[in-house]
């Protein structure tokens, strides 16, 4: 997108800073939207008299599209040059969804309206990713991190604001007032960004390959931990006497560690290589999900503080090997990364749920995720050993 002379090269470079700058802030909302349901969960579980199976039920179908239409999506994209229509949509759907939800008079409609707020989560990744590799290709890394600094601020806004929001509002109108940010994000993203090239020989199948697949299932497998993690914590905490606000403070705090994370794991990809980089935050993910396993209080505390690390420091790496084994289809690449993980992810969250109400303890269910953790160790450490960027 850029050149070496003239105006044509400051043009260039100019175009390269508004994506990413734009990409940043579209990056807090859509990851806000990504973490807010676990702070909902108390409330609505209390007022639809909800266990953890029917909890995890609702958190599958928040991400059940997402993992499905995101392959979809994003060669559609590819193939037809609509990264910017499909992304603008996704927002406007997703505002949509939580408009909906505000005014569920069930538990099933919540859920069915959680599937549209799942095909708004489902344009992202793929139009971002497309978008900011065509802008930096040899920076990939560095700038999926410093992108992923929006998705850490998202994340890490969410609880709080959410349950200071419920406590003040109650949780429907926090829902109409959460979808505003969505709207105004569609209206900018389709005011800044271009119509992209089309690639009309852009197929999925051929954006498929068994090292995409196995960077997809591992980054799965890591998802499982973190999301089970960020979906039970608050409810956790609640039934554990905190009081509901509390418990999303305490959150949002821990997810503070995304700031750091991606923007490390990114530059760390562009040094040492994909496989390095998963391979050690899935051993750091197993340590303290053993160590939250056999500890409470602070210490607890401590270990999901550094599950959450991990689990931030390998998004921007899973982007950049999508984008780099996707044989010129970033879109439906990290389509693949990100709708098999994110399948994986969803499917597992009533299995846990189901576990904890079985176990009668919600703790001791997230503490049996350890073995999870090694099977990540294993299949990261299968990765290709050659660094996408260096070739070392």
């Amino acid at each position: 997108m850029t050149d070496s002379s003239g105006s044509s090269g400051s043009s260039g470079v100019k175009a390269s800073r508004t994506v990413l700058f734009v990409f940043v802030g579209a990056h807090v909302i859509n990851d806000f939207y990504a973490t807010v349901l676990p702070a909902f969960l108390p409330s609505v579980a209390e007022e639809f008299d909800l266990d953890y199976t029917e909890l995890g039920i609702l958190s599958l179908a928040f991400s059940l599209f997402t993992g499905i239409l995101q392959p979809v999506l994003g060669n559609f994209a590819d193939r037809r040059g609509k990264h910017k229509q499909v992304v603008v949509g996704g927002f406007i759907a997703a505002a949509i969804g939580f408009l909906a939800m505000a005014s569920s008079p069930t538990f099933w409609f919540i859920v069915l309206m959680s599937l549209l707020c799942g095909l708004g989560a489902a344009t992202y990744h793929p139009q971002a990713t497309s978008f900011i590799v065509e802008s930096y290709p040899e920076e990939r890394g560095r700038m999926l991190g410093i992108h992923g600094l929006g998705g850490s601020a998202g994340h890490f806004l969410a609880p709080a604001v959410t349950v200071l929001a419920v406590a003040v509002l109650d949780w429907r109108l926090t829902m109409v007032a959460i979808a505003v940010p969505a709207f105004v994000t569609a209206s900018v993203l389709g005011n800044k960004l271009e119509t992209t090239r089309a690639n009309e020989d852009a197929s999925l199948r051929g954006a498929i390959s068994r090292e995409l697949m196995l960077v997809a299932v591992t980054f799965g497998v890591l998802g499982i931990i973190g999301r089970s993690f960020l979906t039970f914590m608050v409810k956790m905490l609640v039934d554990e006497g905190w009081r509901e606000t509390d418990a999303g403070i305490v959150l949002t705090v821990i997810l503070l560690v995304g700031a750091v994370a991606q923007p490390l794991g990114g530059r760390l990809y562009d040094r040492l290589g994909g496989r390095l980089v998963m391979t050690s935050a899935a051993t750091g993910m197993a340590a303290f999900v053993a160590m939250f396993a056999v500890t409470d209080g602070a210490l607890a505390l401590m270990a999901l503080a550094g599950m959450e690390f991990f689990a931030f420091a390998v998004f921007p790496v899973g982007l950049a090997l999508a984008s780099k084994l996707g044989a010129g289809q970033t879109g439906a690449a990290a389509g693949v990364v990100f709708g098999v993980s994110g399948l994986m992810t969803a499917a597992c969250q009533p299995l846990v749920g189901a576990l904890g109400e079985s176990l009668g303890d919600i703790r001791e269910a997230l503490g049996w995720l350890f073995p999870v953790a090694l099977v990540a160790v294993l299949l990261a450490s299968r990765l290709e050993k050659a660094s996408p960027e260096t070739g070392r």
